[in-house]
């Protein structure tokens, strides 16, 4: 077996503990009381039926999603298609670090009240998490645009703009908000008129 044959090793990722203790804390919210409340709430049994029309002995799980107002199945394809969901997220959305920083109140916003509990489906879930998400986006790239904008103003040199030109591209992907690349493009256009007048 030659060295290109040879199946890769996977490389093992570094510890990350505040990772791990995230995770042990879901894990652990899982078994939470009010959790299971809050779905048993909203459950109803829903007769099934075997192909012959005759009813099966055991029916259907379906729970009610209060952000469709729907009811769903309880599972689709052997995956879990409800979940209790933070109304507030337990780590702020505004905090872009992406890491705890007191462990107390995380503790304290995921195993909360009940107010902050609600049922939601699969679909709602993925759609409020990539809200959530594009929002931190957001406010990642304009605290990054800040700091470029401020690279612009005070670059004292021909090579130093040049190498600004560089960190344009991550803000000027068709994945990122209008707003971003438009405010990308200006401070672009800037640099360019700059770069222009010094040559």
């Amino acid at each position: 077996m030659t060295d290109s044959q040879q199946p890769k090793k996977k490389v093992p990722k570094p510890f990350n503990e505040d990772a791990v203790l995230r995770g042990a804390w879901r894990r652990a919210f899982r078994q939470f009381p009010i959790k299971k409340e809050v779905l048993a709430e909203g459950t109803r049994r829903v007769p099934r039926f075997n192909q012959d029309g005759s009813r099966a002995k055991i029916d259907s799980k379906e729970h009610h999603c209060q952000v469709c107002n729907k009811w769903v199945k309880a599972s689709v394809g052997g995956k879990n298609n409800i979940d209790v969901d933070h109304i507030i997220p337990v780590i702020d959305i505004n905090d872009i670090s992406g890491k705890v920083k007191d462990w107390n109140v995380y503790k304290a916003r995921l195993v909360c009240d009940k107010s902050n509990l609600q049922r939601i489906c699969k679909p709602c879930h993925e759609i409020k998490t990539k809200k959530e998400t594009d929002h931190r986006n957001a406010l990642k790239d304009k605290l990054a645009m800040d700091v470029l904008e401020q690279d612009i103003k005070f670059a004292k040199s021909v090579d130093q703009e040049k190498a600004l030109k560089k960190r344009f591209a991550r803000f000027l992907n068709k994945k990122k908000p209008a707003e971003t690349r438009e405010r990308a493009t200006k401070l672009k256009q800037l640099l360019m008129d700059r770069l222009t007048k010094e040559d």
